[in-house]
């Protein structure tokens, strides 16, 4: 569950350790406070743990466990993306570079988007969230990693109901890495939305194609391998 993808993390453009656990951080003494606002999040001395968040249709996030449903969301852009986000502890919670791929593992063929956020202490229990719960789907593309799915012109079959693996790589400021792996199976999860999203994320789709109310919006090519 911790292998690295080196497909993935190089359309990133991520420096990595090899291996899966944390990078050897800077010499220098830890932030206590990493100008966020928020404390360094659990034990600088213990490696980066992560859980893997997903936003669903109503806004709100939940957990997402290794062979789970990821929603395809009608983004402000358009087309159809996966919010995936983190719930961590053990690094700087400012500052982090949140990383989200989904592979498609026949063609290797990966989507990515990467971005930097601040994790938000979710208590005192030393973990911090990529965005609270509740929390918009508008507000919520700057804290998750919008990772880019259709329209479908990459994958192999089509994106809903076929499974894939997601890879989530967190680097924060002293350059502690820690990246994880599970396999997501993604659904359509917006009924109003439901005949465009099959449309957009089918295999074969042809751009331009007509979608009901909604086109594809904005092409991202999101990481060809």
């Amino acid at each position: 569950m911790r292998r690295l993808l080196t497909p993935i993390l190089a359309v990133a453009l991520l420096t990595a350790c090899p291996g899966a656990g944390p990078a050897t951080p800077d010499a220098g003494p830890v932030p206590t406070d990493g100008g966020c606002g928020a404390g360094f999040l659990g034990d600088p001395n213990k490696a980066i743990e992560f859980e893997f968040r997903a936003l669903r249709a109503d806004g709100t996030d939940a957990p997402l466990a290794n062979g789970g449903d990821l929603a395809l969301i009608f983004p402000p852009q358009g087309g159809r993306v996966a919010f995936v986000g983190v719930r961590a502890t053990n690094l700087d919670p400012c500052g982090v570079q949140l990383t989200g791929a989904l592979r498609d593992e026949p063609t290797l063929q990966v989507r990515v988007d990467s971005r930097t956020v601040n994790l938000l202490p979710s208590g005192s229990d030393g973990w911090g969230n990529s965005a609270p719960p509740s929390q918009s789907i508008s507000a919520a593309r700057d804290t998750y990693s919008n990772v880019p799915l259709c329209p479908n012109q990459w994958a192999s079959s089509s994106i809903f109901d076929h499974e894939f693996e997601l890879e989530i790589t967190i680097r924060d400021r002293l350059k502690r890495t820690m990246t994880k792996n599970i396999k997501v199976t993604p659904r359509c999860a917006e009924p109003d939305r439901a005949v465009e999203c099959r449309c957009l994320c089918k295999l074969g789709y042809v751009l331009g194609e007509p979608c009901g109310a909604e086109d594809a919006g904005p092409v991202d090519a999101g990481g060809d391998t």
